[in-house]
């Protein structure tokens, strides 16, 4: 803890003191609170520590060597006097263990990226690359707790005292150290493992479902249907190339990614939502990308107001 969190935490310790007098100065009191966003967190965990220590009155008052009948009037000095209340070794111990922990944890960190992608880089040496038109939040003083919107290229290194878990929508992915790639949308979440391995947890599974490297997991979120498969580990996040690759895809899923990678909106008729696609489109290409698919899928390509619409021919 720095000296600033400290000075913070001296300050609340003493605001919070003198709060049980009846001569409190409430204006100065509310002005301190609106200096800095830092203070009323500070002031809250400390009247949250001053709660846990009440009650722990007994072993304060063994701990002291008072009598433990005077642990009522042990509790009343020590609340109305703070320094000499956090100078015992016990109240050390608990102020450490429940104010400045969580005073002391960062701010989740947020990334968005617009039609680029970006690295994000975590301080343990690991890293996402973040797909366009997703959103990363980190959160957590070991950085071990993201949630993804969108796609993402997992590169995480392995440290035995740090698991990460992400949340993508209502399941969670956890990782202690391998390099996978994630594609998560509403409709469904797609997680393929290069190295390593993972476990994916959601409602949709009896079991958390463990992937290797060289396995894939398809999740329809609608249907709660979710299918594995064995696939080529270079394959994973070739995104990042600028290729999009496929193996019996729902149109309406590539039609997404589209969206996402080529900045192309793409609607799918419903005459044709159940077809799949097997095949790999360039997202350099923009427009083209969506051309393409038309052809290889022997559709019609229809231009309305700077989209697409999938149909079949002679419609």
């Amino acid at each position: 803890m720095n000296r600033d969190e400290e000075t913070i935490i001296a300050e609340a310790a003493g605001w919070h003191a003198a709060s049980e007098d009846d001569a409190f100065d409430w204006d100065t009191f509310v002005a301190w609170l609106e200096a800095d966003p830092r203070n009323a967190q500070a002031y809250d965990q400390v009247a949250l520590a001053d709660a846990v220590l009440q009650e722990h009155t007994a072993a304060l008052s063994k701990a002291d060597g008072d009598d433990a009948s005077n642990g009522v009037e042990l509790a009343r000095r020590r609340r109305f006097g703070w320094a000499p209340w956090a100078g015992g070794a016990v109240a050390a111990a608990l102020i450490a263990a429940v104010a400045i922990p969580r005073f002391a944890e960062p701010a989740p960190q947020v990334f968005d990226t617009g039609a680029r992608s970006r690295v994000v880089a975590l301080g343990d040496g690991s890293s996402v690359v973040l797909a366009p038109r997703s959103r990363l939040e980190i959160a957590g003083r070991k950085q071990d707790r993201l949630t993804l919107a969108g796609g993402g290229w997992f590169d995480i290194r392995h440290d035995p005292a740090r698991s990460l878990a992400i949340t993508v929508g209502d399941e969670t992915i956890r990782d202690v150290g391998t390099r996978f790639d994630v594609q998560n949308t509403a409709g469904d979440l797609r997680v393929a493992v290069a190295e390593g391995a993972v476990s994916i947890e959601s409602d949709a599974f009896d079991a958390p479902v463990r992937l290797n490297a060289g396995r894939a997991l398809s999740l329809d979120r609608a249907a709660k249907v979710a299918q594995t498969a064995a696939f080529d580990p270079s394959a994973a996040g070739r995104w990042r190339q600028g290729r999009l690759t496929y193996q019996q895809a729902p149109l309406t899923l590539v039609a997404a990614d589209l969206a996402r990678y080529a900045g192309v909106r793409v609607d799918v008729d419903d005459a044709v939502a159940d077809r799949r696609f097997s095949g790999t489109l360039i997202t350099s290409h923009g427009d083209g990308a969506a051309r393409d698919l038309s052809q290889l899928m022997g559709l019609a390509l229809d231009a309305r107001n700077g989209s697409y619409r999938l149909r079949p021919t002679g419609g």
